[in-house]
């Protein structure tokens, strides 16, 4: 139904409402993944006699200038991108590690599976560019082997 593209703490976020946001429980789809949250009208307001009361008016503010986009991260060789996109649920190597091809060097959770992602290429982790949690898109830099 609505398209949206939300940026929560330097993370961006492409939001699909898929049912009537007026319902109690809506689906959305966030970064292709869906997910059933509830809503709340917060326009409506009960008296303790359990009326519903006119909503209050005000005047909109401007809406906030858009985030400046996040700093375009230099992918040389030896950066390892995301295969897909979601939440890395663990890393297992820290800068400086010395890594062989196969090694696995972390873990991305996608629709609930883990999806270990492996070291291409022997080298030395130089940069690791995500945390644990962190929400990542398809392509996103996830660190650096040289």
């Amino acid at each position: 139904m609505s398209q949206y593209r939300i940026t929560i703490k330097d993370t961006t976020y492409d939001v699909e409402i898929l049912d009537d946001p007026r319902m109690d429980e809506v689906q959305v789809k966030v970064n292709g993944e869906v997910f059933t949250v509830a809503t709340e009208d917060l326009n409506k307001t009960v008296s303790a006699v359990g009326t519903a009361h006119a909503p209050v008016v005000r005047k909109a503010a401007p809406a906030p200038a858009p985030a400046p986009a996040a700093a375009a991260v230099a992918a040389g060789p030896g950066t390892i991108k995301s295969p897909l996109p979601g939440v890395v649920n663990s890393i297992k190597v820290h800068a400086g590690d010395k890594v062989k091809a196969n090694d696995e060097i972390c873990v991305i959770e996608a629709m609930k599976a883990m999806n270990i992602i492996r070291a291409p290429q022997d080298g030395t982790v130089a940069r690791i560019h995500v945390n644990v949690g962190a929400q990542v898109a398809h392509g996103a830099p996830l660190m650096d082997i040289e």
